[in-house]
């Protein structure tokens, strides 16, 4: 097991992770069906985003992005992650081929 995976699985806490499914198309109506949303429980880290890291980020990403995620658990590009009752957005996943976990970059989500 890698060093960023142990520091994971000891730091890591409760939180939820929501999903919307894929939006469909009624041939009836011709209108779209918006996609039901599934909510789980994953452990993660979140900390806040340091400048070096912040550049790291493509430019129309970094003014949203203050806070980083690491994750076992599987996130993707407009997942919901809850802590705390503070609703972020997925808004980056960092490409990863090893290391067994997740790298995201969050916003926060207005109301």
């Amino acid at each position: 097991m890698n060093i960023a995976g142990r520091a994971i699985d000891r730091r890591a806490i409760g939180m939820s992770l929501t999903r919307r499914a894929a939006d469909s198309y009624d041939q009836n109506t011709g209108k779209a069906i918006e996609g039901a949303p599934t909510t789980t429980p994953i452990k993660a880290v979140i900390q806040p985003a340091t400048g070096n890291q912040l550049r790291d980020l493509p430019e129309g990403v970094r003014t949203e992005a203050q806070w980083l995620l690491w994750s076992r658990s599987e996130v993707v590009l407009d997942d919901t992650v809850t802590h705390k009752s503070i609703d972020y957005r997925v808004v980056y996943v960092w490409p990863r081929d090893e290391g067994a976990f997740y790298r995201a970059a969050l916003g926060r989500k207005t109301k």
